[in-house]
């Protein structure tokens, strides 16, 4: 499904956009004018459930500090800064860590392939 890294990025960066109910509940309770038989999820969420569980098996293949790298890079959009004074590790470092951990993402999906063939 992710054959490279700009794939990878791209699902990513979409992580929470279709994850957002229209309402805080998935049962519409209240008479605000909305239809109650409407999907309480926006549009494309049921679309985007496989290409979601590929990618949080991938992002469980990492280990917790790339995973936690990833996370707050692309779904948390960090700053650089306040990610490397959390992490407690320089800016080089941080990017470092990234580019393994996406090229990891995608090496994951080969392994799989290779163990089924």
């Amino acid at each position: 499904m992710f054959e490279t890294v700009g794939e990878v990025v791209g699902a990513l960066k979409k992580f929470s956009d279709f994850y957002q109910p229209r309402t805080n509940s998935v049962l519409a309770m209240s008479g605000n004018g909305r239809d109650p038989h409407a999907d309480p999820f926006r549009g494309g969420f049921i679309d985007s459930l496989e290409v979601r569980t590929e990618l949080l098996r991938r992002l469980a293949s990492l280990d917790e500090r790339d995973r936690t790298v990833v996370m707050l890079w692309y779904v948390s959009e960090e700053p650089v800064k306040e990610m490397t004074a959390r992490l407690g590790i320089s800016r080089a470092t941080l990017y470092r860590l990234r580019d393994r951990a996406l090229q990891e993402m995608v090496e994951t999906v080969d392994d799989r392939k290779e163990a089924t063939a």
